[in-house]
């Protein structure tokens, strides 16, 4: 029971936090899932660890706040085994968590000024230690990962709308490399479901290469014309929607990601919040790819 406390308020402060630091893209909608699904691994998996690291260092006088702390961090890092690159927000949750649960047991018995500085120092030098495991994690991710992918997207000169890029296609050429770069020759195609209106045709470009993770801010787009010559599109051209993936029924797992591209709404609008009728368009690529597979 003395656990739920910290892993309310620890679901509250990181579900809040993203709220705000996403809020110019819509990130309100951000808040009850990030709380839902927060607040449920603080209850299933922090509370946990939070009553095992009690047990373990209650007999300690000396460096219980470091064990404590180490023990928090370093069990919220191993989720990375299990939960990828979402490890990172166990680990920010546990140290949270560590903090709010230290710090409600310290109201429970109040102490000298003294102690109350010596509290408060240590738990500096504990945070210290954290920030080193979650860099520690970091390294680990992005090491796994092997190369980042910096694409170089090849568009058809005027063509506007949605655009999506799969990934791990079996029987697709492999992205070839343009300088330090992959290159990406989007393809333009009529979407069975969407024939007959203004929004039929969409970008496409299929590759056996698996996705290796991306760089969005060194990518690069060009409007390629019939001749090759190479227009840049600025990043108020480019809406990022997202991405997914979807499982075939020999149960390989293809993922794709979506952006839309325009040159005659080119606006800072645009590039955070896209355009209504190629979301729908994209809405509609999705449905229809997944009914493929």
């Amino acid at each position: 029971m003395n656990k739920i406390k910290p892993a309310l308020y620890t679901s509250l402060i990181l579900s809040t936090f993203l709220m705000i630091f996403s809020i110019m893209d819509g990130g309100i909608w951000l808040f009850p899932i990030v709380f839902t699904y927060s607040l449920a691994g603080n209850l299933a998996y922090g509370a946990p660890v939070s009553l095992l690291s009690d047990w373990l260092t209650r007999k300690l006088v000396k460096g219980k706040l470091f064990a404590a702390g180490f023990i928090h961090a370093f069990l919220g890092a191993i989720t990375y085994f299990v939960i990828d690159g979402f490890a990172w927000f166990a680990v920010i949750c546990a140290v949270i968590f560590f903090l709010i649960d230290e710090w409600l047991k310290r109201k429970k018995t109040p102490s000298p000024e003294r102690e109350r500085k010596r509290f408060y120092l240590t738990l500096v030098s504990v945070l210290s230690v954290v920030a080193i495991v979650m860099l520690a994690v970091n390294w680990i991710s992005i090491n796994d990962k092997g190369e980042i992918i910096k694409n170089r997207y090849l568009v058809p000169e005027g063509y506007e709308g949605t655009i999506v890029i799969f990934y791990g296609m079996p029987d697709r050429p492999s992205l070839e490399k343009d300088g330090e770069f992959s290159a990406i020759p989007v393809e333009i195609e009529s979407l069975p479901t969407l024939m007959r209106t203004d929004i039929e045709r969409y970008g496409i470009y299929q590759t056996s290469t698996e996705d290796r993770g991306y760089s969005i801010n060194q990518n690069q787009y060009f409007y390629v014309d019939e001749e090759g010559k190479r227009t840049l599109l600025e990043g108020e051209c480019i809406h990022h929607s997202g991405g997914g993936s979807v499982t075939g029924s020999d149960r390989k797992e293809i993922v794709y990601d979506t952006f839309q591209v325009t040159n005659s709404a080119c606006s800072r609008d645009f590039s955070s919040k896209g355009n209504g009728r190629y979301s729908a368009q994209g809405r509609e690529i999705g449905k229809y790819w997944l009914s493929l597979y």
